[in-house]
């Protein structure tokens, strides 16, 4: 994405050159998965002498709440990042994701460890497709803006975000 970032603060609103609809970044959406409802339903079938009966679940996904909070920008760079060592508040990004963290059963967890995990991968540092951070994070409905910020993460401590886009070209023989 080439597209430069206008920032109101006064309002937390992002604007790019390409649409000029401003996008709203502190509040809360609903869930992809069931679309705001808490719930998603089954239609029953038959399969051969087993019928199974039209079913209505909680949401796996936001686990009935219908709607994701805005994400909390600041808290996500600071899991994610350290000023151990470091002098004049200059922060460093963490090798590993802290263990202290459950990325899978915790909402802000989960999203500061899919910003960790594109930002290492489209920074050259793991060139593995991050499935798994696909997977945790799924049905935010804030994912495109998180995986921009793993982009400016990946840029300001890797100095690119386009190293995995470069190696998987190679290996797919487009370059």
């Amino acid at each position: 994405m080439t597209d430069t970032a206008a920032t109101d603060t006064s309002s937390a609103n992002v604007t790019t050159q390409a649409e000029e609809t401003p996008i709203d970044l502190v509040s809360p959406r609903d869930c992809t998965r069931c679309k705001g409802v808490g719930t998603t339903f089954s239609k029953g079938f038959t399969y051969g002498d087993k019928t199974y009966p039209d079913k209505t679940e909680t949401c796996s996904r936001c686990k009935g709440e219908k709607q994701y909070p805005a994400p909390k920008w600041d808290k996500i760079l600071e899991q994610i990042t350290t000023g151990r060592g470091l002098k004049d508040g200059k922060r460093k990004m963490l090798a590993s994701f802290p263990s202290k963290l459950n990325h899978y059963s915790d909402r802000e967890a989960a999203r500061a460890y899919y910003v960790w995990r594109n930002a290492r991968f489209h920074g050259g540092k793991d060139m593995t497709m991050p499935m798994t951070a696909d997977m945790v994070i799924g049905g935010d409905p804030f994912q495109k803006e998180l995986l921009k910020l793993s982009e400016i993460v990946a840029i300001k401590f890797f100095g690119t975000d386009m190293a995995a886009a470069h190696r998987w070209a190679r290996a797919f023989g487009i370059i």
